[in-house]
């Protein structure tokens, strides 16, 4: 009997470990960061309460970012639950701060500011290792959001050789800058293409370069948010217009590939651990829900899809067992979690007010040795 309750206990248990971040509320009166313990289903609020958003886990599993109002503006704050250490805000130059990135060293944090007066946001970079922000992009503004390339790979791979003299100069100083820098990718507003037309930049602290012309003699595309490189920053995952409709491309070493094609509209793109799915959101059933992508053969399934409710806003667990996400189908938006092939589904949090833009902590040391 003693036997039976452990296995069913370890069966109920497999690859639920670990903390979800995210944000309980999520209207203009109350919004807060919190977490739930995804082995347990226990919630706790750790936030600010100030129109908290965007939360971000650092590489290590320890501390999350994110954005939340203060008295000057909107600053980025650190958390850390589950440690002794109180919730601190960042110092910054411009009053409005949003969006956090962590690099995948976890030294630095890259976020979107501006001010009220100026309309065209800058990329700012934290470095924790000498407590400063710096700009990056040179001159160029209007940023709407940033990622951190975990690599130069994809950078490595551009060939210059059959661009125009000016663009070969700035990718080569780009380069040689991203190797001693790292390298950012953001969407920001072009001033190359008609007006309200964002691109697809490669950003180091002094040069900003529109990725897409580099590969394609026709990027005057609207590119949306979405923008979400690999793992190994090898390929890039974004949205856009181009066709008429929303769709996901991944541009990588074979060029530029619209993933999703589809009449209805596709975005929210988010990849697997190991870099072969991407989980992304679509109305093509009436509803929004979730279809998995097998990056290499192009080949897209439901994931969970229903007439009656939506789901949305999904994450991987760092071990790719587990998919979480959002979703309304008892009515209230809460947090859910489903094995990759749709099995499994359970509930994983349960209030009055939504639950909402779950981030999956990451593999930490306590449970890697756990593990062992």
């Amino acid at each position: 009997m003693v036997l039976s309750l452990l296995l069913l206990c370890s069966q109920v248990g497999l690859g639920q470990t670990g903390l979800v971040a995210y944000i309980a509320g999520g209207t203009q009166n109350y919004s807060q960061l919190s977490i739930v313990d995804v082995s347990t289903g226990q919630s706790e609020y750790i936030g600010e309460s100030a129109l908290d958003a965007f939360p971000a886990w650092s590489p290590d599993g320890r501390c999350v970012a994110y954005q939340s109002r203060n008295a000057d503006g909107v600053c980025i704050r650190l958390a850390y639950p589950r440690e002794d250490i109180p919730d601190e805000a960042l110092t910054h130059q411009y009053p409005v701060n949003t969006d956090p990135a962590w690099s995948a060293d976890g030294k630095r944090l890259a976020y979107i500011s501006y001010t009220d007066s100026n309309p065209f946001p800058l990329i700012q970079v934290y470095d924790f290792e000498t407590a400063q922000e710096s700009t990056w992009g040179g001159d160029q503004q209007g940023f709407v959001s940033v990622a951190w390339l975990a690599s130069t790979d994809l950078m490595q791979a551009l060939n210059p050789e059959d661009l125009e003299d000016v663009k070969t100069a700035g990718l080569l100083k780009l380069r040689d800058e991203a190797e001693k820098t790292g390298v950012l990718t953001a969407i920001g507003v072009s001033t190359d293409t008609p007006p309200l037309s964002t691109e697809l930049y490669v950003v180091t602290p002094s040069y900003s370069l529109p990725l897409l012309p580099l590969l394609t003699t026709d990027s005057s595309r609207f590119v949306k948010y979405g923008l979400r490189p690999d793992h190994k920053a090898r390929q890039i995952a974004f949205e856009s217009n181009e066709g008429g409709d929303r769709e996901i491309f991944v541009l990588g070493r074979r060029g530029i590939i619209n993933v999703s094609n589809h009449p209805a509209a596709d975005w929210n793109p988010v990849w697997s651990p190991d870099n072969n799915w991407i989980i992304f959101e679509s109305f093509r059933n009436g509803r929004c829900g979730l279809y998995s992508l097998l990056v290499n053969t192009g080949n897209i399934s439901p994931l969970i899809v229903d007439t009656a409710y939506n789901c949305w806003a999904a994450d991987w667990s760092p071990d790719g067992k587990w998919i979480v996400f959002v979703s309304d189908m008892d009515g209230v938006p809460q947090l859910y979690r489903i094995r990759p092939d749709g099995s499994q589904l359970k509930q994983l949090t349960e209030a009055a007010h939504a639950a909402l833009s779950p981030v999956w902590q990451p593999k930490t040391k306590e449970m890697e040795t756990t593990a062992k």
